[in-house]
């Protein structure tokens, strides 16, 4: 598999998997997360929520940090890739947690994913949403601790990653366009 990431948490943090399992203690802790980070909508229905439960990380007793993912098919990249979302516990921010969960998430998903090869998904993906890093000046492109790398920008303006799996194909040309005629080729 990949290296492993090289940041260190600046606080304890212990990771339960949550990845297509089911978990009550997880589940319930996780609603309790949510609703104490303002991370649902009023209308948000927990029910569909908790099977994205991916990796959960905690200090004691304490849910701190928490990501989901979403199986999801990009018509741009022509894959499927495990979308993910990360949360951290407010108090518990510039501790680096998202940086680390989201790196263990991404070792998490890949072994699932080659284990499960029959449900192709390539690499996980994430959007950044969060508007803590705006006035730090340019981003990188490549993030090492979770292979992320910047693929491009959402419709609302988003810098959406991907961590491509060991694993991971492509289709050998873009899905939605048709074949190129052989005289575009030269001779």
């Amino acid at each position: 598999m990949t290296v492993k990431h090289e940041y260190e948490p600046r606080t304890y943090i212990e990771f339960r998997r949550a990845w297509r399992r089911t978990d009550p203690e997880i589940e319930r802790d996780a609603e309790l997360f949510w609703r104490r980070e303002g991370l649902l909508s009023a209308s948000a229905h927990i029910g569909s929520r908790l099977p994205e439960l991916c990796l959960a990380g905690y200090d004691g007793e304490e849910l701190i940090a928490l990501t989901t993912a979403r199986i999801r098919y990009l018509d741009f990249l022509g894959v499927k890739l495990a979308m993910l979302r990360v949360a951290t516990a407010s108090h518990k921010r510039k501790n680096r947690l998202a940086t680390i969960i989201q790196a263990e998430a991404r070792e998490l998903l890949e072994l699932w994913s080659a284990d499960n090869l029959a449900e192709e998904v390539m690499g996980m993906g994430t959007v950044t949403q969060t508007h803590a890093f705006d006035g730090l000046g340019p981003a990188r492109g490549f993030l090492r601790a979770s292979h992320l790398g910047f693929v491009g920008w959402t419709a609302n303006g988003e810098a959406m990653r991907v961590a491509w799996f060991d694993h991971g194909t492509i289709p050998r040309k873009r899905p939605d366009q048709a074949p190129a005629p052989p005289e575009e080729f030269g001779s």
